[in-house]
């Protein structure tokens, strides 16, 4: 008895990816021997492609408010199926169609990228007319606001801030969520806004915010991009421990042992994990136990094949490594005779 197959959507994605058949597999022995490539041409539109009639609705549920897509980029696969290359297309802002072939970015027609044979296609949900009025208006209120700022700098004494990433989405999504400021609020559930970061805020007056957050909510309501005194105080603390344990490092440090001295071997992956948090400019965050269980084998004691000093782990001498073990823990002890992890551990004293 025939059958049939519908695939139906109960919502559409803001951004549709369809993914076409390029590939064949038809051999019993799979694809290392019977693959092969389908190169049939695809056409697919460049605009208004409407699925509206692959829409199913359940009671209760509002009809969307755009099925209309158009498309936003395309990925060509060129080459057989034992091997070929990927080539991007992407649509601007401006209508114009760009090729993405590695290093080299060109300009091609809307006819060019019609005659593709398309592997991978990417689709924008259309925004209806009342949704491209509301962005035009608000965006409008920004820029006029920014001009009142610069012929009035008094008018920014009311403005509120806005995460601009929140704006982007707003931007180019029809349901952008709420109004996100988790990320300049602290752990004291305070507003922070670390040095440097206003510039992912965005001025806009107070209409402006009354109507964002009457519409989509969220927050909270940034009035200034402020630093939290307690996030301050900590701060200043963490770089007082990076410069004092840099130093006591540094001074201990050695290329060399003394005579009868033994060298004790450190993972360097927490090693690279450290010095990135005592880095004055990259300021990483605390390190872990030092992990050295990752150079040897579950026994604790063997270390792993294949190891090498400087690429896998480094020797420091006694006093360093009982700094990082007073400081951070962890292990487990290696210690050596000789700067090499296969060398043999000191005699018993």
């Amino acid at each position: 008895r025939e059958g049939t197959k519908k695939l139906s959507f109960l919502r559409l994605p803001e951004v549709m990816t369809l993914h076409i058949k390029r590939f064949r597999f038809d051999s019993y022995f799979g694809h290392m021997q019977g693959g092969s490539k389908i190169s049939d041409h695809v056409d697919f539109p460049l605009n208004d492609l409407d699925m509206g009639q692959f829409c199913k609705t359940t009671e209760g549920q509002p009809a969307p408010k755009s099925t209309i897509y158009d498309l936003l980029a395309v990925v060509e696969h060129r080459g057989a199926y034992h091997g070929g290359h990927y080539i991007g297309y992407v649509r601007g802002d401006s209508g114009s169609w760009y090729e993405f072939d590695d290093t080299r970015v060109s300009q091609v027609s809307d006819a060019d990228v019609q005659q593709l044979e398309g592997y991978m296609l990417f689709y924008r949900l259309r925004a209806p007319e009342e949704k491209v009025l509301e962005r035009k208006a608000i965006f409008e209120a920004i820029d006029k606001f920014e001009q009142d700022i610069e012929a009035d700098p008094s008018a920014a004494e009311d403005a509120v801030y806005i995460s601009r990433l929140w704006l982007l989405r707003f931007e180019h999504t029809l349901e952008p969520g709420p109004i996100d400021h988790e990320a300049f609020v602290c752990c004291h559930d305070r507003v922070h806004v670390p040095e440097g970061e206003e510039s992912r805020l965005q001025l806009v007056s107070q209409p402006v915010w009354a109507e964002l957050q009457r519409r989509y909510g969220g927050g909270p309501t940034l009035t200034s991009p402020i630093q939290c005194a307690e996030c301050l105080r900590e701060l200043a603390e963490l770089n007082r421990r990076r410069d004092h344990e840099h130093r006591v490092v540094h001074e201990s440090d050695k290329t060399y042992v003394d005579p009868g001295a033994t060298w004790f071997i450190i993972d360097k992956l927490w090693l690279a994990s450290w010095l990135a948090f005592v880095n004055e400019e990259a300021q990483g965050s605390v390190p872990g136990p030092i992990s050295n269980e990752r150079l040897l084998e579950e026994d604790g004691e063997t270390p792993k094949a294949g190891l090498e000093r400087g690429v896998h782990y480094r020797g420091v001498n006694r006093e360093v490594w009982h700094i990082f073990h007073g400081i951070y823990g962890g292990g487990p002890i290696i210690e050596r005779q000789r700067l090499d992890i296969y060398a043999a551990p000191p005699l018993s004293r």
